[in-house]
């Protein structure tokens, strides 16, 4: 396209033909119309748009197809449009139809004597182009694209060709299938029972589950197929997970998936499948990274802050009723998504992917729990709160012995801020008037995510005392002193009272609950380690003072084990096997116990002394010392549930409670006692 005069009047382009005549200038006083006038932008008339029909209005109005003051002076008769050469060429009738009908106008580049540019806001948000191609015409695009921020995407997005037809005969594919295997009253009847067991464990608002797409449905009828008696179970299951692994691998590669198979997803990462046969390894992880992934493709995670402007609008600016509530879907979906990591990632070493700030659960009003709606917002909320808290504990790091000040006041804060939010989580099971349950799991989480902080801390503080020695030294722990305090007995005791108070507090709930076995696997697994935790202290405590620890310890590992095992709905499930952990755990420590303390450190001095760079065991009795140990259980993995199934064997590995010296378990058994626990 030549440009055939520009505000100043003269040529952008030479004409290779010779000279022509060229339009006359405009007046001073009208250079340019209202509306260009009005944003800033460049007012120019082209050549190719000086026929007859398009003379009245400038470039940018006659594209954009809105009114120009050109256009109006002319009608009414005050000014007239400048004359300009009527043998200009004109528009190709396909090439205007393209662009009046699908490309909205950008501000015009400005040449050397044009005026300073202006900000990136006065910019136009363009629409997907649709190039003049009977193929490429077919492309229905599903949303605004941005050409300005990401002009990769689009071209990528162009390139793919339609896709919409092909996801929607993919999913009738899956609901095709998923009929094949359910009988439209098991399909019932396993939709039903998720939406009534499973789906308050989201936080998310009530929906009919038939409503959802084939793959969210195909997720909730895997996730209660647990409940089916064991031989249904065993038919339908094995092709319900084999369905759902093959259609979350094609959902994987879909560029824009839809907001049904991010919550089915999260489905698959809460809740591993029971007697469907499998025998691959899986992680959560992975599977809740790339709902993750998905969200952010979608702009899930630009929800809340859109929302939270829109509700601070003004009344003219504000938006319909259905765009907020539909803003306020996908605020709730991205909050529920990003708990779901950070649950998931809790005590793995891995910090969530997802990106949390302080304003995420202002969104949501958590005040109240009258109705079930309100409750599962406040659970969203504060869970996020509480998870939010955990991982910035568990970004504090110890550098150097200079900086012991420093760390302990971080992690007073931080502690202060895990009691700040008892305030409004405590209270909450005994005024809520529905799911009850979960509001007490939540508590439950809450203390564990303080129990994770707290040996965080004591770790971060043994590699600052005790830099890459293997055992340590025995006095490690007196040099770690803080204004009197020694840190690691002080948060040794906190996190012995605080196991012992979540296994405790989860025994006489868990007791009354009739919804054990719905709930996320997660939970189960992070009760496995807290009572792992409290076993390992046990043992700590018998090699190092050769007494052990009085109070109903012990009573409190056999009943979790018998709940746990009370919950489970098959062997493979993961209750079941934290069960079977938990056994093995409590044979070890009673194993333990019926040897001398001083055999124990002799035993572990000359395994130190054999090999100073192998883990350092205590054998039990009656093994012989030639034999090969079992592979030991990693924390990272305990806390991942990887590994907590048959064939552990024995976790006697001397992690930093059993490489304390007989100082600090005297020091920690007379703290007990001190404070009536003994």
């Amino acid at each position: 396209m030549k440009r055939g005069f520009t505000n100043d009047g003269t040529s952008d382009v030479p004409s290779a033909a010779g000279p022509r005549n060229l339009p006359q200038k405009r007046s001073k006083k009208n250079q340019s119309c209202k509306v260009c006038k009005k944003s800033k932008t460049r007012c120019e008339v082209l050549d190719s748009e000086s026929s007859d029909r398009n003379a009245r209005r400038c470039h940018r109005c006659n594209t954009l197809n809105i009114p120009c003051s050109f256009d109006e002076a002319a009608r009414s008769g005050a000014q007239h449009v400048p004359s300009g050469s009527q043998d200009s060429l004109s528009a190709s009738a396909s090439s205007s139809a393209l662009v009046g009908d699908t490309l909205a106008a950008s501000p015009s580049v400005n040449g050397p004597s044009a005026a300073p540019a202006h900000s990136d806001h006065n910019a136009e948000r363009l629409p997907l182009p649709v190039p003049p191609n009977s193929t490429w015409n077919s492309l229905k695009p599903s949303g605004a694209v941005d050409w300005l921020d990401t002009p990769v995407y689009c071209i990528r997005t162009i390139a793919r060709g339609s896709s919409s037809a092909t996801g929607n005969d993919s999913m009738d594919q899956v609901d095709s299938a998923l009929r094949k295997i359910l009988t439209p009253r098991q399909l019932d009847s396993l939709l039903e029972s998720f939406e009534e067991k499973f789906s308050p464990w989201l936080n998310m608002p009530q929906r009919d589950p038939r409503n959802g797409s084939a793959f969210l449905r195909l997720a909730q009828c895997l996730v209660a197929s647990r409940l089916l008696d064991p031989p249904t179970r065993a038919s339908v299951g094995p092709r319900l997970r084999e369905l759902a692994e093959k259609t979350a691998g094609r959902v994987l590669f879909n560029p824009a998936p839809s907001t049904d198979s991010i919550q089915a997803m999260i489905l698959l990462a809460m809740w591993a499948p029971v007697g469907a046969g499998s025998t691959v390894a899986r992680d959560e992880r992975v599977l809740i990274a790339a709902a993750v992934g998905m969200a952010v493709n979608l702009r899930l995670d630009e929800a809340i802050g859109h929302l939270l402007r829109m509700e601070s609008a003004t009344s003219d600016e504000c938006p319909s009723v259905v765009d907020l509530e539909d803003l306020r879907s996908k605020a709730r979906l991205w909050l529920c998504l990003i708990n779901v990591e950070s649950m998931l990632c809790m005590g793995t070493g891995r910090l969530p992917l997802s990106d949390r700030s302080g304003s995420h659960s202002n969104s949501l009003d958590w005040s109240s729990g009258a109705t079930i709606e309100l409750g599962r917002d406040a659970r969203l909320a504060l869970s996020g709160k509480v998870y939010a808290t955990a991982e910035a504990g568990f970004r504090l790091r110890f550098a150097k012995q200079a900086d012991v000040e420093l760390f302990y006041q971080q992690v007073v804060d931080t502690l202060s801020d895990f009691d700040s939010l008892a305030n409004f989580i405590i209270p909450l099971s005994a005024v809520t008037e529905h799911e009850n349950f979960q509001v007490f799991v939540m508590q439950i989480e809450w203390r564990m995510c303080r129990l994770l902080f707290l040996n965080h801390c004591r770790a971060e503080t043994q590699k600052v005392y005790s830099p890459g020695a293997l055992p340590p030294p025995v006095d490690w722990h007196l040099k770690a002193v803080c204004n009197g305090v020694s840190l690691p007995e002080t948060w040794g005791k906190q996190t012995f009272l605080l196991a012992q108070d979540i296994l405790a507090s989860a025994i006489s709930q868990f007791e009354k609950s009739t919804e054990l076995s719905a709930m996320p696997d997660s939970i189960f697994i992070m009760i496995c380690a807290t009572a792992a935790h409290l076993v390992r202290t046990k043992i700590g405590a018998y090699i190092f003072r050769g007494r052990r620890i009085p109070g109903s310890s012990d009573m409190l590992l056999q009943k979790i084990r018998e709940l746990l095992a009370t919950a489970a709905c098959g062997p493979d499930h993961i209750p079941a096997q934290c069960a079977q952990f938990i056994a093995t755990l409590i044979g070890t420590y009673e194993a333990h116990i019926q040897v001398p303390p001083p055999q124990q450190l002799q035993l572990a001095e000359q395994d130190a002394d054999s090999d100073e760079t192998a883990p350092q065991r205590i054998l039990s009795p009656g093994r012989d010392r030639g034999q090969q140990d079992p592979e030991p259980l990693r924390d990272d993995e305990l806390g991942a549930g990887v590994g907590v199934g048959a064939g552990v064997g024995v976790y006697e590995t001397m992690d930093s409670d059993l490489m304390l010296d007989s100082d600090f378990w005297a020091s920690f058994m007379n703290n007990l006692a001190a404070d009536g626990q003994l």
